[in-house]
């Protein structure tokens, strides 16, 4: 009996899904404190009914600021539903005489007009309510009355713009962000894209389970892809600091282009961290930068004006560059060595990034991971794995 009721008591009250941090949990209570602050501010300073502040927007407030994210938050689904619960309640007490009837029927219609018109928001149904127990609405009152909703809809949603967005710096509205872009400028989308969860996936998965599901799909895609990532880190558990090269070549600044040319060949790798005196990285280069500078790319142009970028101009002064750090990429995606190669393996798939260098604190440069490194890694964790 103690089990059955204990089961009874973890299935009613049990939550599996995970509690706000703390730092979100006050930011979604002052993000409330301001919001419904300045609604009652402007609709205070405006000559409307009595009722200048009604009930509903209290459980507006608790979307617009703890899940601003929410389909359920975003513009259209607040003035739609505000509409709509307007509209069903003030038919229902039209045509239905008994108040708890008619109070029923707004609720249950304000739900069916939201879901066909795919603004469903949790005030909808707390606004037709509130109409239908106000009591009877005679020609003069429905003016007013829809005046007064859509006053306080549209105030509650500027001032979840004004709050989210200037002292939350959370984004509001919602907006999708923006696919990575594939830099070989083809069709095909990112390794993680073909191989991964994508929209299409989840439509027909959401068609299949015939449900409303509360968040973004950019959204549930970004979470399974995290989700992803995070169990590959725990099966797999390398650091970047595990896989690197340590013995690494190097130059400056004012490295000769044919110096460092004839270390990547001699070398046979197609990448070398530039550093200051200081072991510092300041930037890379690849074979891609020398022919960056190289206009004619046919097989003999290439070679000619290869020749003519390594030799070093006599004087003082040159039309072209001499010196490594002329031609140099500055900006650098460079991680150290505590971080997981789960973290990185993204950054390789979506931007193509071929050479990390893997840094200190201060930048200074430890080692390098190369895509050749990421595989033998991977190639010898799963052999142990399956011995």
């Amino acid at each position: 009996m103690y089990k059955r009721i204990q089961s009874i008591a973890a299935t009613l009250f049990s939550v599996d899904t995970p509690a706000l941090s703390v730092a979100e949990r006050w930011r979604s209570a002052l993000g409330a404190l301001l919001g419904v602050g300045l609604c009652g501010l402007i609709l205070h300073s405006m000559p409307v009914a009595s009722h200048w502040l009604i009930a509903p927007v209290g459980a507006s407030a608790v979307v617009l600021f703890t899940l601003p994210h929410s389909p359920m938050a975003q513009p259209w689904s607040i003035m739609g539903s505000y509409f709509f619960s307007t509209l069903a309640a003030l038919t229902s007490m039209a045509l239905i005489p008994v108040p708890q009837l008619a109070a029923a029927v707004a609720v249950a219609a304000t739900i069916w007009l939201m879901a066909r018109f795919n603004c469903i928001h949790p005030s909808g149904g707390a606004i037709a309510l509130f109409i239908v127990l106000d009591g009877e609405y005679s020609a003069q009152r429905i003016g007013p009355t829809l005046g007064l909703v859509a006053l306080n809809g549209l105030v509650i949603l500027l001032a979840s713009v004004l709050v989210n967005n200037l002292a939350l710096k959370r984004r509001y509205p919602y907006r999708p962000s923006q696919a990575p872009q594939n830099i070989h400028l083809t069709k095909d989308g990112t390794p993680f894209e073909r191989a991964g969860l994508t929209h299409p996936d989840l439509k027909s998965a959401m068609k299949t389970m015939d449900t409303f599901v509360d968040i973004q799909e950019d959204e549930l895609v970004r979470m399974y892809n995290l989700a992803i990532v995070h169990a590959f880190e725990r099966n797999v558990a390398l650091t970047c600091a595990q896989v690197m090269s340590r013995d690494l070549v190097t130059v400056n600044f004012g490295t000769d282009l044919e110096e460092a040319w004839n270390l990547l060949r001699k070398h046979k790798i197609k990448a070398l961290p530039v550093v200051d005196n200081f072991n510092t990285l300041i930037g890379i280069l690849t074979i891609a930068d020398y022919l960056r500078q190289i206009d004619d790319t046919t097989t003999a142009g290439i070679a000619v004006r290869l020749q003519g970028l390594l030799k070093r101009t006599p004087g003082t002064h040159s039309e072209k560059a001499e010196v490594v750090g002329q031609i140099m990429s500055r900006e650098v995606y460079a991680v150290q060595g505590h971080t997981p190669i789960a973290d990185i393996l993204r950054q390789v798939a979506v931007k193509s990034i071929r050479h990390i260098p893997i840094v200190d604190d201060k930048r200074k440069v430890l080692g390098i991971v190369t895509q050749t490194d990421l595989l033998g890694a991977l190639y010898q964790r799963i052999a142990l794995k399956s011995a």
